[in-house]
């Protein structure tokens, strides 16, 4: 018997090493009903001698030989490959105490209840149709009201899907003694179970669509500077304007940015100031031959000419070529005229 039980380990380690491939289905919260058959007999024929001797001397026990009972089972997946089960179960049987429990067997069938908890190892997840597992876990159990016992199940099972997390669940279990008052018993079981509420149907990721393209800017005059921005935009400008020309305050077609004169209109010659005049005389520059001295236009702005030097305009001198007095009309005085001009200045001197 304990080669049986140690079978039974071995193949529940491979089946968990075999459990850890990442799957992709997980049981919902399911409940089931469970009609089965317990065999006190054969597993304490196989405790006596073997599991070969009693398959080979076909003692294995008969349906006549077994009790029916009915059992209430709570599945849930803890992961693809491992699920959490809990049974609760009763029967009527003939519970074969040990010699060394020192009870005496009854003689008639009494009430047998059975509750455990079991972690099933899957060797496939619930997307496949048959799924074979392996069940390992604790119960305890109290036989007549009076007797209670602890023992460990093991088992092997093969579940049916129909569909929808609802399936069909057959297995063979061994209740191994824990307790001195439990024995070592078989239990063969089918039932159906279906989920307590639906799976939540998986989400769908609904991909938004693009957003709309930007809107396209119009540049109508094509100055670089995009109509939402430009103050003037039917007339290429720059930036620094807002999209308008730079401004030429004078109107003389010289840009504000160039014209060192923006107020008054002159010539690109001059950084968009007026012609120089440097005397003042109301000759520019250009037109006055004589710019740094004041002068009159019709002699192209140089100062009336004085040939005689002597001080008094060729306009208004007399003698414009011989040095003269202004009482003489630019003339030079002769002796009579010397005395007159002195006495007449003489009486002015008096006066």
């Amino acid at each position: 018997m304990k080669k049986f039980l140690f079978s039974l380990i071995a193949v529940g380690l491979a089946a968990v090493s075999f459990a850890q491939t990442p799957m992709s289905y997980k049981k919902m919260p399911t409940l089931g009903v469970n009609f089965f058959m317990k065999d006190m007999k054969t597993a304490i024929l196989i405790d006596k001698t073997s599991l070969s001797s009693v398959l080979a001397n076909d003692q294995w026990a008969k349906l006549k030989d077994m009790s029916p009972g009915l059992s209430l089972t709570y599945y849930k997946g803890l992961s693809e490959h491992i699920d959490f089960m809990a049974n609760l179960g009763g029967s009527y049987v003939k519970y074969p105490f040990s010699f060394k429990s020192g009870i005496t067997p009854p003689a008639d069938n009494k009430f047998l209840v059975e509750t455990d908890a079991n972690v099933n190892l899957k060797l496939l997840t619930d997307k496949y149709t048959v799924v074979p597992y392996l069940s390992l876990g604790i119960g305890a159990s109290m036989y007549a009201g009076t007797y209670f016992a602890a023992y460990a199940p093991i088992g092997l099972g093969l579940q049916i899907n129909l569909g929808e997390g609802t399936f069909i669940n057959t297995a063979i279990s061994y209740h191994a003694m824990v307790s001195a008052l439990s024995v070592n018993h078989l239990n063969y079981s089918i039932g159906f179970a279906s989920p307590l509420k639906d799976r939540k149907a998986p989400s769908v990721m609904v991909t938004p669509p693009p957003p709309p393209p930007p809107p396209v800017e119009k540049d109508t005059d094509g100055d670089g500077i995009m109509d939402s921005q430009d103050k003037c935009p039917t007339v290429p400008g720059v930036a620094k304007y807002n999209g308008c020309p730079v401004p030429d305050t004078d109107g003389d077609g010289i840009n504000d940015d160039n014209d060192k004169c923006p107020t008054v209109k002159g010539l690109a010659k001059y950084n968009g100031c007026p012609v120089p005049d440097r005397d003042r005389d109301g000759i520019n520059d250009e037109e006055d031959k004589c710019p740094d001295v004041p002068g009159v236009a019709r002699y192209q702005g140089c100062p009336l000419p004085a040939r005689d030097k002597d001080g008094i305009n060729d306009e208004e001198d007399k003698c414009p070529d011989a040095p003269g007095v202004k009482e003489n009309n630019g003339c030079p005085l002769v002796k009579e005229e010397v005395v007159k001009v002195v006495n007449t200045r003489a009486k002015n001197i008096f006066f």
